[in-house]
């Protein structure tokens, strides 16, 4: 699976919006930055893995059970990312079933490794509620 996207200053905009995040190396243009230059917040893409999944899955609900990142190289506006992965388990746990899936975001232009990670969703069935609570 893979899915590409340009990261746009919106993008950064809309983000910092959400999580409360107005750092100057965001936005200051003037702020001096250990990386040479405004970044974006590190997990702005940190969707783009489970949108990804879902674009080849039909996943009626989910609840994030696990997640890990690395944050290899900072994230820019301008960049065109693209975020492949695959799902590497499937399992079965006090009767909850999770998904587990291992993604790598890269820069397009320069094919360099920016974001690794993993994640762990638990699947909720079509009914949206798992078979011992429908038994309350």
């Amino acid at each position: 699976m893979s899915d590409d996207f340009l990261i746009k200053p919106e993008d950064v905009e809309t983000f910092a919006f959400a999580v409360d995040d107005e750092d100057p190396w965001y936005f200051d243009h003037n702020a001096v930055t250990p990386f040479n230059g405004n970044i974006t917040h590190p997990v702005l893409l940190g969707n783009q893995a489970l949108l990804m999944r879902h674009g080849k899955y039909i996943v009626p609900a989910g609840l994030h059970a696990k997640m890990q990142y690395e944050f290899i190289e900072p994230l820019r506006v301008g960049m065109r990312v693209r975020t492949r992965g695959k799902v590497i388990d499937k399992y079965e746990k006090r009767g909850r079933h999770y998904m587990v899936t291992e993604f790598t975001t890269r820069n397009e232009e320069t094919g360099t490794a920016l974001v690794r990670g993993q994640f762990t969703q638990m699947l909720f069935p079509k009914s949206g509620v798992h078979d011992h609570a429908k038994h309350r």
